[in-house]
């Protein structure tokens, strides 16, 4: 994710979800993955990039090979 990517996501989240404070989060990177970090609980989590299989419902390679990691 792009520097720009990160802070655009990162100002999305007002609210934390594990103690429900709207005191803010502080912003951390490290090597390839970006953190955001409760200031009042100091709870982390990361920020990362959800890609879509297939469009529409429709069947493509890539949702069908994800067959294979289900049991």
């Amino acid at each position: 994710m792009k520097l720009e990517e990160i802070m655009a996501a990162a100002g999305k989240i007002s609210l934390c979800p594990k103690c429900g404070s709207k005191e803010g989060f502080w912003l951390g990177v490290k090597r390839n993955h970006a953190y955001v970090q409760c200031k009042s609980c100091g709870s982390s989590f990361e920020l990362y990039e959800v890609f879509a299989l297939s469009d529409k419902g429709g069947k493509d390679k890539s949702s069908q090979s994800l067959k294979v990691f289900r049991k």
